[in-house]
């Protein structure tokens, strides 16, 4: 008897290393830290002990680069999964510093094709890493009784964290970020992008 499995929704995670990513920490962490110095209050969201600037990367020229990046990164993907032509990319970015003790709780972005994040500084892997929930909120009523987790019976994913990675996601995807156990801050930067003909 041959049996076939056919993938059915699949959730996807895309992510990616800057091969220049030394050089570009270190300018985006510089101006990283003084937009806290500028603003020590912050914004609280799903942050638990941490930092986090505005949603306002995208208007300061001093992200310029990271913002390019962040477009270019979601319109392959928009190319790879055949959205339409012609579409712009519209996005918001925001600084998160997780000191030791810091987590975020679990949540999803709304009104978004794509959330993400890249990773300036961190101690790996005791920083925490970010971890997705399984979408398919009916099969939480009954876990599976598997030896070893496979995508199809995990409950929960985690992806390491690295200096330099991007990882991109459906906004719909819950998500949250692992307690930081480092002596030192997680640095990253989180962004919403939508894709809209107008």
């Amino acid at each position: 008897m041959e049996i076939k499995a056919q993938p059915l929704f699949p959730s996807l995670v895309w992510s990616t290393v800057f091969e220049d990513r030394e050089r570009f920490n270190a300018e985006l962490l510089t101006q990283a830290r003084q937009l806290r110095e500028r603003d020590p209050q912050g914004v609280s969201k799903t942050n638990q002990g941490g930092w986090q600037s505005n949603n306002n990367l995208q208007d300061l020229p001093e992200f310029d680069a990271m913002n390019t990046r962040i477009i270019q990164a979601c319109q392959r993907i928009a190319e790879s999964q055949h959205f339409a032509q012609g579409l712009n990319f519209y996005h918001q970015a925001w600084v998160n510093m997780s000191p030791p003790g810091a987590s975020n709780q679990v949540h999803f972005h709304a009104n978004c094709h794509f959330s993400g994040v890249y990773y300036l500084s961190l101690k790996a892997p005791e920083c925490g890493s970010i971890y997705f929930r399984d979408p398919r909120v009916a099969s939480r009523m009954m876990p599976y009784p598997a030896t070893q987790q496979t995508g199809f019976t995990a409950s929960e994913v985690r992806m390491p964290p690295e200096e330099g990675r991007l990882y991109i996601f459906p906004g719909w995807l819950e998500h949250g970020v692992e307690v930081n156990q480092s002596q030192q801050d997680r640095i990253s930067i989180s962004f919403n992008v939508l894709a809209s003909p107008q």
